[in-house]
């Protein structure tokens, strides 16, 4: 448990009782909007020489290209269909996704792929056993039918994690992507919170907020406290939120930083602008440039594609 103290390994465990796991189903892919955003300067005939992340979630699928020369986002491109969960589809509905597919063949540099989901368990390097990485996957996590536990590193805080990923998504990503490293999305999330160097963060809780699911991250030269919790209710968030602030001894002082693309982010706010000391947007990182018409859209969205030059 990343010796975050015996208090906040009870915590885990406790809160890891209230985790739900939605049944594994297939939905059909409804009409597929693709958005993106692009820096003027951008010109594909480069990609040889950038690099792409590929990002998969429930709620969309996106793809940033970098320049890392020049540490530099060059565009990014997001893949959303209503009441789909992407992570859930069928190999054939994955690969029928056209846009998805033409993106995917272009030959850049190099090309790495991240799955954000709630179905994480971090580890210190020191204890990782790829051997028995299913074995402790299952100590706190259900493993999904028809599925598989995958592991990486990214050079943060010495911390791994050990992530389910459903075959049907991994055969899409072998078959168009075979050699590609995959990794999970809390370690970049991590990795671009550490580098933002917040003042006072023993008292911060950083949440991010994804599709049916949450990240709460406790960061203070080294991680004191990260989970994730599956929701349903706004209200819910604020009960994990406060359960850990106060096993953090931070409860009277607590400032909480959000991130994510939900809608909803604007209510989690004015409700818990009522128990914390303050509330604030999360900011990308400033350590890159970014396309103009990233301005589009709040600070706070896409906070992990924003981070994409960090995942290494």
């Amino acid at each position: 448990m990343l010796g975050f103290g015996e208090q906040t390994a009870a915590l885990f465990y406790f809160l890891k009782g209230f985790y739900y796991f939605a049944k594994v189903r297939t939905i059909p892919v409804q009409s597929i909007i693709v958005k993106t955003y692009s820096d003027n300067l951008y010109n594909p005939a480069e990609n040889g020489s950038f690099n792409q992340v590929v990002y998969f979630e429930a709620n969309h699928i996106s793809t940033v290209v970098v320049d890392p020369n020049n540490n530099q986002v060059l565009q990014l491109t997001i893949f959303t269909a209503a009441d789909t969960n992407f992570l859930n589809l069928s190999y054939d509905d994955l690969k029928s996704i056209e846009a998805l597919k033409a993106d995917l063949a272009h030959k850049f540099k190099d090309r790495k792929v991240l799955i954000s989901s709630a179905n994480t368990t971090l580890v210190p390097e020191s204890l990782l056993n790829v051997v028995e990485t299913d074995a402790y996957y299952a100590l706190n996590q259900k493993i999904m039918p028809q599925s598989q536990i995958l592991y990486c590193k990214m050079h943060v805080q010495q911390t791994a994690a050990i992530f389910n990923v459903r075959n049907e998504l991994l055969k899409l990503i072998r078959f168009n992507m075979p050699m590609v490293d995959v990794y999970h999305s809390s370690l970049l999330f991590i990795k671009a919170v550490e580098a933002q160097a917040f003042d006072n963060s023993a008292s911060k809780l950083h949440l991010h907020l994804h599709s049916g699911y949450f990240e709460l991250l406790n960061l203070d030269q080294q991680i004191k406290f990260y989970n994730t919790f599956t929701f349903e209710t706004e209200t819910e968030i604020v009960y994990y939120l406060l359960a850990a602030a106060e096993q953090l001894q931070i409860a009277h002082g607590c400032d909480v930083v959000l991130y994510g693309n939900s809608t909803h982010i604007t209510e989690l706010n004015s409700l818990l602008s009522k128990y914390v000391r303050s509330v604030q947007y999360g900011i990308k990182p400033k350590s890159f440039t970014y396309p103009i018409s990233f301005k589009q859209f709040g600070e706070h969205q896409f906070f992990i594609e924003s981070a994409a030059l960090l995942c290494e």
